[in-house]
């Protein structure tokens, strides 16, 4: 029986969907991109059984994480999610800081009191989940590690973006990540990123990113070009 219509999440969303995955993110285009075009790709696991949803977050219900998060446990609450739906925050560490200047360590302890609440934080942003699929961290010097975690304005842009802009041969990085660059390096960014993370954080403290995690969830490890 298809599900009640959830008014949370955009037009599109596949409401009957076995399993949802419901991401909320801080990021306006990036993240949106970067996911949907995985989802429309071959190393997309599409059988049936997965759907990314993205959420709609309305402008008046506060787009802080914590806001968020009340806005996914009312949905819950009233719409037919089921108990094998996962719902994520993509977060940035430097939006955290500079924005919402709130406690990190309270959403954790948040989202851990509930079974289906995941957090995939990426330290200092998204953008470091892009770098490791063109690079190793420990390919870079220890004072350019340190350039990518201050993640400061040089110019108009952040650090990163232009080191973004330098790993894809100096095309220039628009915030639209390009999926024929990055989606056939999907694996290697998990490896890459699994290598670099503590097991024992909940979120990154240094450089990192715990999107690997869902990712690998989300992986049609059966594609050829996987």
């Amino acid at each position: 029986m298809p599900r009640e219509p959830i008014p949370l999440i955009r037009q599109g969303g596949h409401i009957d969907a076995e399993k949802l995955f419901v991401l909320s993110y801080e990021g306006i285009i990036t993240e949106k991109k970067y996911f949907q075009d995985f989802r429309a790709s071959e190393y997309f696991n599409n059988n049936g059984l997965i759907e990314i949803v993205p959420l709609k977050r309305p402008k008046d219900k506060g787009s802080d994480p914590f806001s968020v998060k009340k806005l996914l446990n009312e949905a819950k609450k009233e719409y037919g999610f089921k108990i094998s739906d996962e719902f994520w925050l993509i977060i940035d560490r430097d939006d955290w800081e500079s924005i919402h200047k709130l406690s990190f360590d309270d959403l954790v302890t948040e989202c851990k009191n509930e079974d289906n609440f995941y957090l995939a934080m990426s330290n200092p942003c998204f953008e470091i989940w892009l770098v490791l699929h063109l690079k190793n961290l420990s390919e870079f010097t220890k004072e350019e590690q340190a350039l990518i975690f201050e993640n400061a304005k040089i110019g108009k842009k952040n650090y990163i973006d232009i080191l973004v802009s330098q790993l894809q041969g100096g095309r220039g990085y628009n915030k639209r990540p390009n999926p024929n660059i990055y989606l056939p390096l999907t694996k290697t960014a998990i490896e890459r990123a699994k290598s670099i993370d503590n097991l024992k954080d909940d979120y990154p403290k240094s450089i990192g990113t715990h999107l690997y995690k869902l990712i690998e969830k989300l992986i049609d490890n059966e594609s050829p070009n996987a």
